[in-house]
């Protein structure tokens, strides 16, 4: 029997809602909470909804036309421009954890990010979702008229340690698992100051634990000309920084032979007042000119902020807080639910917009909302050449 038999949820908003209602407190305030005054917290929603698309009209956008396929990313286009992001503590939501976050995932083609602070073995999730995935019937692999869907990718966030040799051990461990990318977060030298934490201390009940990097946390002393050649050295997965919201980070990105960039700002729950991502992400985008992949996290809720993200330069953009809804409202079914109001949402949004290939998707389909002006405030498409493939 279906979880929302009665409640019958058509927005992430809902989900939200039936998740809180469901949650002790003390995971509530874990998974809604930002630090200090939450000012990055909120505007990382509050921002994004600044932006308004602009439709053009008479467009052929019959169903045959519309490819929601991201732009290559390391050559192969994902099913959607959207993935799973890592989050901490998936089975503090109750159901499965991140094991049914995988299997709803790995069923649409979505590909999925998991946290080194996982509650479930990496080696599990990856093997849960290849499970799910291979028991799709054939004729459900077809999301649209225009493709196949083709299989997810997973990635490792991961903390690097002060003890390279933990770390090295953890890396190897997921590549052999099958993971293919490293999301190495930079934000987190010291925890930021969460005041619901600092009431309340937060500590996962007895019966969960970190399964998965349970002796790692980022270790403040590491830097750029360090970190990076110890990367290289030790795996040949696909390496990207996540955290970055300065242009000049971007720039050593592309310095230091990156493979992409996350542009993130920790869900709000690091440096308050710290730019919402969306603000940060144009002149970041600036910088990388479609070098390398840009991954970007905040406050996304809906289809329509996937394609604010993607016309402000993101790549791929990546779910949080929405996930956790999901997964909290209903386990997998709610998960599932989840990515697909978004990728319904997005597709809408494209056909509404007169958009039929994520390669359109540009600044100058949106404006900005100024208060201080008469009118929108359009934005120019960038001028220089766009490196990424189409």
């Amino acid at each position: 029997m279906s979880n929302f038999a009665q409640s019958k949820p058509v927005s992430v908003a809902d989900l939200e809602k039936i998740a809180l209602d469901k949650l002790p407190k003390s995971v509530r305030a874990y998974y809604e909470g930002g630090a200090e005054d939450e000012i990055t917290l909120r505007e990382n929603i509050s921002s994004l909804q600044r932006y308004r698309v602009v439709p053009r009209y008479l467009v052929d956008v019959g169903s045959d036309k519309l490819d929601v396929r991201s732009r290559p990313i390391w050559g192969k286009r994902q099913n959607f421009p959207f993935a799973v992001g890592p989050s901490a503590f998936h089975r503090l939501a109750g159901y499965d954890g991140e094991l049914d976050v995988a299997r709803a995932a790995a069923k649409r083609g979505i590909s999925m990010g998991l946290s080194s602070s996982s509650t479930s073995n990496l080696e599990d999730v990856i093997e849960a979702g290849q499970v799910a995935r291979s028991q799709i019937d054939v004729e459900t692999q077809k999301y649209n008229k225009v493709y196949d869907l083709v299989d997810s990718d997973w990635w490792q966030q991961l903390y690097v340690s002060n003890i390279r040799s933990d770390t090295e051990e953890f890396i190897h461990r997921s590549e052999r698992a099958g993971y293919t990318a490293l999301l190495i977060t930079i934000d987190r030298p010291y925890l930021g100051r969460r005041h619901s934490y600092l009431r309340e201390k937060f500590e996962l009940p007895p019966h969960l634990r970190r399964a998965s990097g349970d002796k790692m946390a980022q270790d403040p002393s590491m830097h750029w000309d360090e970190l990076i050649p110890w990367l290289r050295s030790v795996t040949r997965m696909k390496i990207l920084v996540k955290g970055v919201l300065h242009p000049e980070d971007a720039a050593l990105a592309i310095k230091h032979g990156l493979d992409g960039i996350v542009v993130s700002n920790h869900g709000g729950r690091q440096l308050d007042a710290a730019p919402a991502t969306i603000d940060a992400l144009p002149c970041i985008a600036d910088v990388i000119r479609g070098r390398i992949p840009i991954f970007f996290d905040g406050g996304v809720r809906k289809g329509i902020d996937v394609f604010r993200a993607l016309a402000l330069g993101a790549d791929i953009v990546l779910l949080g807080r929405a996930v956790l809804w999901g997964l909290a409202a209903g386990g997998e079914e709610g998960v599932g639910l989840t990515l697909d109001i978004i990728a319904e949402e997005f597709r809408l949004v494209m056909a509404l917009a007169g958009i039929t290939d994520v390669t359109q998707i540009k600044r100058s389909t949106l404006a900005l909302v100024n208060p201080y002006q008469v009118g929108l405030v359009h934005l120019p498409d960038p001028v220089w050449e766009d490196k990424r493939s189409r």
